[in-house]
């Protein structure tokens, strides 16, 4: 009786997790968190039927992110997302094959290395005036009205700007919006769960801009400078120049990156402050003390990437917490479900810039974590900082912040403040 008990509930439990997690990467719900916490509760190291292990705890997805027998392989991870027949020629698969996070060390670090040259502490820190001039102009603008949309108006507008820069070239003219849509429609074709409309409009999208990436890298060829483009179209890999394929592929996955999830760091910490005004007291009284805190905080409570993709492919059998992982299978870090694991958090569900210690998880680890991370810590750091010193009193317009929650990232869809 005991044993069929046992055998039952663990039957149980797999069905539930299999429901919650098919939920989390496909559709999941403005609040996701008690999945997360559920799934890491009953199933903390899961396998799906297609051979992806799910990792929620804390040690467990630091584990796998630093083992170097999990590896990258576009190929794998594209027939496991659309199907083992997926024509890997289409746009978006074929940039997916050019971009440096696709590939392992050593080809890895050395494609990396060029990038880096511009995103490490130093690098970053000589742009932060040039960050804080453009945050204090989007907010001239807006102080004169009273109020300002936070998510399209400020957070894009700062991250648009300073990628821009850091590529080589104009903030596109007449605003955006356009750029915006077509690299969310290739964005969006990274969701672990698919739709044919999406991969279309993913391929529609990118095919515009590689157009306008490619007419950029004809315009920096006649015109050079000291950009990252510039350095790409200068490098060479094997005795070779790199092709202009990969270049425009890693500059549109370095836009892509660091516009939407930045300007999702800095809506999350915007909503966290205003619905924890004691926190957004701290800040306000002693910025020096609290704006780095309460961005940790914020990547650990609420990050702007709750799941981890590209998967990671098990190059030989690899033992987590007791359980071996087979080679050929993949895993996939429940990043907002470990950020929250009350092995390693104290009372995780509670937002609190005073904790110590934090190291969240949301930006990776081992070889692959994000290069970006520096430029995303820096632009939610200045922007808290110029918020809480010209408008102390700011608050929600009606107390409201509703969510943009997809399979991978999450964010404020607006954000309406009243600055004074």
């Amino acid at each position: 009786m005991g044993l069929n008990g046992t055998v039952e509930e663990a039957s149980l439990h797999y069905e539930e997790a299999e429901q919650l997690i098919g939920q989390l990467l496909s559709y999941p719900p403005e609040d996701p968190y008690p999945l997360f916490h559920r799934v890491r509760e009953i199933a903390p190291i899961h396998r799906r039927p297609s051979g992806v292990w799910t990792l929620a705890r804390y040690d467990d997805i630091t584990l796998a992110l630093r083992d170097p027998r999990f590896i990258r392989d576009w190929v794998d991870m594209s027939r496991r997302q659309l199907g083992p027949d997926v024509d890997l020629a289409r746009p978006m698969l074929e940039s997916r094959r050019w971009q440096f996070q696709q590939s392992n060390p050593p080809e890895y670090m050395r494609k990396r290395s060029v990038f880096a040259k511009f995103l490490t502490p130093a690098a970053v820190d000589e742009l932060r005036p040039e960050v804080e001039r453009n945050a204090d102009a989007l907010l001239d603008a807006a102080q004169q009205r009273g109020e300002i949309e936070l998510v399209a108006e400020f957070s894009y507008g700062m991250t648009l700007a300073l990628i821009c820069k850091i590529l080589g070239f104009p903030p596109p003219e007449g605003g955006a919006a356009q750029w915006l849509d077509w690299f969310r429609a290739f964005g969006d074709s990274f969701q672990p769960v698919v739709t044919e409309q999406i991969l279309k409009d993913a391929d529609t999208g990118l095919l515009k801009l590689n157009a306008m990436m490619g007419d950029r890298l004809e315009q920096m060829r006649r015109r050079p400078g000291d950009n990252l483009i510039t350095k790409l179209m200068q490098a060479e890999y094997d005795g070779a120049p790199l092709p202009d394929d990969e270049i425009i592929a890693n500059a549109i996955l370095m836009f892509s990156a660091s516009v939407g999830t930045s300007a999702d760091l800095i809506s999350n910490v915007i909503v966290c402050l205003m619905q924890h005004r004691d926190q957004w007291d701290l800040v306000v009284q002693d910025p020096d003390k609290y704006v780095k805190a309460a961005v940790e905080e914020t990547l650990r409570y609420d990050t702007s990437v709750t799941v981890n993709v590209p998967s990671r492919l098990a190059a030989e059998d690899v033992e987590i917490a007791g359980v071996t992982i087979p080679a050929g299978d993949v895993v996939v870090p429940l990043f907002a479900a470990g950020n929250r694991d009350p092995e390693r958090f104290d009372d995780p569900d509670t937002f609190d810039i005073t904790r110590e210690d934090i190291r969240p998880l949301s930006f990776g680890g081992g070889p692959h974590v994000c290069p970006g991370q520096h430029l995303a810590r820096a632009e939610a750091e200045i922007a808290l900082r110029a918020l809480a010193a010209r408008f102390p009193d700011m608050r929600l317009v009606n107390d409201e912040a509703p969510r943009r929650t997809t399979s991978q990232q999450r964010g404020a869809a607006h954000l309406n403040v009243r600055l004074a």
